[in-house]
């Protein structure tokens, strides 16, 4: 029995995708070391973003969750490939078009992999979770070395273009993680 098309095109690492541009009218960044506390200082970024920017509180849990979703892909994926102390570097855009734009920068040269986890899978979600809260992610190489993985979401409340219950299962996993 082979592997089926749906499988294998589910776990290739996603395509080149740069964000859309759009004015910056707001810059908060953080380098972080990839350790089990870089989630957390990663949060704290977000809350202290979108307080400096007044968004609305309905938004902050998405934005939280996207972020803790791709600082833990670093800490899974991408600190492995480095030697001694890995450094990696988080920014949240406020952009002109209504949107947040979280972007988090490693040395790793991998692409991030959209996997399709099975039911009873303890991980391999998180880009499920960043694709159903976000209004558009990807990755792409950067010039030195190394990727960004970006995800846009929007400061308004937005129904999710799939209107299956992927969002809530996030924010639970989220509210989870944060426990």
């Amino acid at each position: 029995m082979g592997t089926s098309t749906a499988a294998f095109v589910a776990d290739m690492p996603i395509g080149v995708r740069q964000p859309p541009a759009f004015p910056i009218l707001d810059r908060q960044h953080l380098k972080l070391v990839a350790t089990e506390t870089a989630p957390i200082l990663a949060r704290a970024l977000v809350d202290v973003a979108l307080q400096r920017w007044d968004a609305p509180r309905g938004v902050r849990p998405d934005v939280r969750l996207v972020v803790t979703e791709l600082v833990t892909n670093v800490l899974r994926h991408s600190a492995r490939v480095s030697v001694g102390l890995s450094v990696f570097d988080i920014a949240l855009d406020l952009l002109a078009s209504s949107t947040v734009r979280v972007l988090v920068y490693d040395a790793s040269p991998q692409m991030p992999v959209l996997r399709e986890a099975a039911a009873d899978d303890e991980s391999s979600r998180g880009l499920l979770i960043v694709s159903a809260l976000s209004r558009c992610w990807g990755a792409f190489p950067l010039a030195g070395g190394g990727k960004a993985v970006w995800a846009d979401i929007a400061l308004a409340t937005e129904l999710p273009a799939d209107p299956s219950n992927v969002r809530l299962m996030g924010r639970v996993l989220g509210a989870v993680r944060e426990l």
